[in-house]
């Protein structure tokens, strides 16, 4: 099906416009979507939706494609011409919103990638026990063929194709956006993966590390506000500059121990098991034998004590764990473990074998993982790529990201070579995706289109932190994210909460923070 007046609009103002502008659909042809031949696709519902807020009015089309890959694809009443995928999080298992591309005029889908959760949708993996096809439709392809069919409905719906399509996720988003760059790399013209959950398998076996060192000795929040504050009294200051944030954490040598208790267990000082656990979470998992099988948490992201920002912004509720609950790297591992590798729902996660057991990841990790460093088709289709990450996430680290970054480049041979197509940003004090106590938001997605769309590298990106994280309370500081290997650096006169008070400055390639830290992609095992 096919309305010839939205292609006649489309030909009036291709030759004046950056984009498409198409007719809107009325509610008789967004109705009649649901007849649509789309190939694998059965198109449940389509209806007008009214406007509310800063979403505007569109044609909510939901299916499915196969038999339980679900989506959502919203039609904007005024189009842009672009298309516009959002990536889910966790184990996914629900439709996210996809409010954040139509609010821009997007047409923008979103998928449960093909399963539904159970409670809270993300933090299940039951649906994975013994079904091999769901656990591939959630690795990558329920990506893929969302995609696919969403932009054959917005073609035959619009009477153009979209002139340009964009990825955008965090975490398990931006591992999505990670395996369409690698697998799938004509998709989209643009991606940005936002802390990406990349290394699947082996941030599961650091999440079981984890959950072991700290139910052996639980950490109460009000000594992770201490332990937090203790790290950025240590190391703040190493950027040269006293700013509440910690802005080089792999060079932070904080060593927990100077807070052990001197007599009998308090609030202000930790136990000897307590500055084990802390020491092990630091350092990562390793082997009976001290081979180090995945990286460790840098200090600073315990708490967010220097924030104004409760201990459960940090380690409370991703490591440690919430009063009478469990943590979420600790539900995330045990479920990956029962439901994907060792297919048994009774598996005691805590019972995993460091020596033995890391091999029996491999296989899933064949399908989820998203460590491909040859992502020269993306290249040559002409895509571009912004990753970032948040320096104080407590959930994934920032390390891993980098490595990445550095093993593409040294594949490709040179950083200007990989400058050209990809960017990595780092934001110092950014927790897991949003939040902390440095800037946290800033807008990837207009750096991307005016990269794609004008040839427009991004120099930097303006962050902004707001107070308590509210937009209503206004404003607290400013900064610019820097493409790394560069750092915003004070520019010695003003306020260090105004970003036009400092400047990005390069690194020398000794200076970086993979050669400062030490580890390589060789240096250490994901998978076995």
């Amino acid at each position: 099906m096919k309305f010839s007046f939205c292609a006649k609009a489309a030909a009036v103002f291709a030759g004046f416009l950056p984009f498409t502008t198409v007719q809107a659909l009325d509610a008789a042809q967004c109705a009649a979507l649901t007849k649509l031949s789309v190939p694998a696709t059965t198109i449940t519902s389509a209806a007008i939706v009214a406007a509310a807020g800063t979403v505007p009015q569109h044609c909510r089309v939901d299916g499915r494609v196969d038999t339980e890959i679900a989506f959502t694809l919203g039609l904007p009443a005024a189009w842009n011409g672009k298309f516009y995928h959002q990536g889910g999080g966790g184990f996914v298992g629900s439709i996210p919103s996809i409010n954040a591309g139509l609010t821009r005029g997007y047409a923008s889908v979103a998928t449960n990638t093909g399963h539904v959760g159970n409670g809270v949708a993300a933090l299940d993996g039951s649906w994975a026990l013994n079904r091999r096809d769901r656990q591939v439709n959630f690795g990558h392809r329920g990506i893929h063929v969302v995609t696919v069919a969403a932009k054959d409905i917005t073609q035959k719906a619009y009477g153009s194709a979209p002139k340009h399509s964009y990825f955008q996720g965090c975490s398990n988003g931006g591992r999505q956006a990670l395996n369409e760059v690698q697998r799938y790399p004509k998709d989209f013209d643009g991606v940005i993966a936002g802390a990406p959950a990349l290394d699947w398998t082996g941030l599961m076996v650091g999440f079981n590390w984890n959950s072991r060192a700290l139910r052996a000795a639980p950490i109460p929040p009000e000594k992770l506000t201490l332990i937090a504050k203790a790290a950025a009294q240590r190391c703040d200051a190493e950027d040269g500059l006293t700013d509440g944030l910690i802005d080089k954490p792999l060079r932070c040598d904080f060593d927990p121990a100077v807070l052990t208790c001197n007599g009998p267990d308090g609030p202000n000082c930790l136990t000897p098991a307590q500055v084990s656990a802390v020491k092990k979470v630091y350092a990562g998992p390793s082997t009976s034998r001290g081979k180090q099988l995945y990286l460790g948490f840098p200090p600073g992201a315990e708490g967010g004590a220097n924030a104004g920002e409760g201990a459960v912004s940090g380690w409370q509720n991703w490591i440690s764990g919430p009063v009478n609950g469990n943590p979420l790297q600790y539900t995330f591992q045990d479920h990956y473990l029962k439901y994907f590798v060792f297919g048994n729902a009774n598996y005691d996660s805590m019972t995993f074998d460091y020596d033995r057991d890391p091999r029996a990841l491999r296989e899933t990790g064949a399908f989820i993982n998203a460590k491909n460093t040859d992502i020269s088709a993306f290249r040559k289709a002409g895509g571009k790529l912004i990753l970032w990450h948040g320096w104080a996430d407590h959930a994934l680290m920032a390390e891993r990201t980098i490595e990445y970054y550095e093993d593409v480049v040294d594949r490709l041979g040179s950083r200007k070579r990989a400058d050209r197509f990809m960017r990595l940003f780092l934001a110092p004090g950014m927790h897991h995706c949003s939040s902390g106590p440095g800037p946290n938001v800033f807008d990837a997605l207009t750096a991307l289109e005016n990269w794609v769309e004008k040839g427009q590298a991004p120099a930097s990106m303006l962050a902004t932190k707001y107070v308590n994280n509210s937009v209503a309370l206004g404003v607290e500081r400013t900064r610019p994210l820097c493409p790394y290997p560069q750092r915003a650096r004070y520019i010695g006169t003003g306020s260090l909460k105004d970003a036009a008070n400092f400047e990005c400055r390069g690194a020398r390639r000794d200076d970086d923070d993979r050669d400062d830290h030490g580890h390589h992609d060789d240096d250490h095992d994901h998978d076995d």
